[in-house]
């Protein structure tokens, strides 16, 4: 046992490694937050969450100055925000890509990600976007894989998680609407995809309203099957700002699902 902080509350030491992490990565989900709630939420948060997506073309209708603020107050507190890869997928067919970039700099960013969920693109599109995002801008790149539409076939997945790794991405979220079909968890894609890919690479999203079939119980459970099955230092992503300290609670064995 150790004690934690000043006020010492004994509990049992479980391995969590410090900012910056490259395993035991959370990614936070950002709708839209206001300054205020973005700043109360970092005040008692900030040490666990590592990312934080700002979600679809939200950062579009925040106010430009309104906009930078956000993004230097997640980067103040030792988070890396970045645009859901959706906007770039809206933009690469709108054939606006090199002025996304450019927007996605000018706003401050320095992590992108790269997907293809809703749209079709070839692995050397996929490629050649990344090799962009990263040699050309600078920008630290997530890949992302799987699709929002229809299951993809797992020598698929794994097909592009490598080609996103060998890019240059950082690390490859996994579309969490390619974890559950019809609402019922797929656990053998997950124990097929961990035999190929070294897990510390990819970031298990957890899934959300927009997925039909999914309830709460989906959420939690899903976060505890994976800390169980990988350990406190899986990656994962989605997480609501709320949830944060809980998803960390549930990380150290002092969650609602705690083993004594």
């Amino acid at each position: 046992m150790e004690k934690i902080g000043e006020i010492g509350f004994p509990v049992e030491s479980v391995h969590r490694s410090k900012k910056p992490r490259e395993s035991g990565v959370t990614a936070a989900i950002d709708h839209g937050l206001g300054l205020l709630a973005q700043k109360d939420i970092l005040d008692i948060a900030a040490d666990y969450i590592d990312i934080a997506k700002i979600m679809v073309g939200i950062p579009a209708l925040i106010r430009d100055q309104l906009l930078k603020e956000k993004i230097e107050i997640y980067h103040k507190n030792e988070v890396l925000a970045f645009p859901g890869g959706q906007f770039l997928e809206y933009e690469f067919v709108k054939g606006k890509t090199p002025e996304y970039f450019t927007a996605v700099i000018k706003a401050g960013f320095r992590l992108i990600e790269v997907s293809d969920n809703i749209i079709d693109i070839s692995p050397v599109e996929k490629s050649n976007l990344i090799k962009t995002a990263s040699q050309e801008h600078g920008l630290k790149v997530l890949g992302e894989t799987g699709s929002k539409k229809v299951s993809s076939d797992t020598k698929k997945l794994i097909k592009d998680i490598r080609n996103c790794l060998n890019s240059g991405s950082w690390k490859v979220m996994f579309e969490a609407a390619e974890l559950f079909e019809n609402g019922k968890f797929k656990s053998d894609l997950i124990d097929e995809i961990s035999q190929e890919i070294d897990i510390t690479k990819l970031i298990f999203e957890l899934p959300g309203g927009w997925i039909p079939g999914i309830t709460i119980s989906h959420i939690y459970s899903l976060q505890v099957w994976l800390i169980e099955k990988f350990g406190p230092e899986v990656n994962i992503g989605n997480v609501e700002p709320g949830e944060v300290l809980c998803l960390e609670a549930e990380r150290n064995n002092l969650g609602t699902h705690m083993k004594f």
